[in-house]
């Protein structure tokens, strides 16, 4: 999948804001695979003198159409594997980083977005009370479950 064509060869894409493209392309080459300083991978990219590939592409309608030459740096990341599952382009990146750790910690026992409450007689029934005023969050859900199965 090619991103764009964005920058100095269509400035009115989508993609762009304050003439520069927030996909960040064209990425640059790299020789082999890294980890960048945000976590996030940054993909071998060969150049075409290195093996890389490239091809050319038209761009727009008319009197006003041009080829442009598309190398691994408008490629977009993808996995072969699901792809093929799939039958879909599935854009997956690993991300390494400890603030991808702490966003996916965050996320498990983030607690309710939204509280239910309503207004009926008095009863007596102190079970059922405990049982309708409390919260159980996802991360204590299967703890509970496996207690509300058990017999003493």
């Amino acid at each position: 999948m090619v991103h764009g064509p964005c920058g100095r060869h269509n400035p009115k894409s989508s993609c762009m804001q304050d003439n520069k493209c927030t996909k960040k392309y064209p990425r640059s080459f790299v020789q082999e695979t890294q980890t960048g300083l945000d976590g996030y991978p940054l993909y071998q990219r060969l150049k075409p003198q290195d093996g890389g590939r490239s091809f050319k592409l038209k761009i727009g309608h008319g009197p006003e159409a041009h080829e442009i030459v598309v190398d691994n740096q408008w490629i977009v990341p993808y996995n072969p594997l699901l792809l093929k599952i799939l039958g879909a382009h599935v854009n997956v990146e690993s991300c390494t980083s400890i603030k991808s750790i702490k966003y996916v910690c965050k996320y498990v026992n983030k607690g309710s977005d939204m509280a239910v409450f309503g207004v009926q007689e008095d009863d007596s029934d102190e079970i059922k009370k405990f049982q309708l005023g409390r919260f159980i969050s996802s991360n204590e859900a299967p703890s509970h479950s496996s207690k509300a199965c058990s017999t003493p």
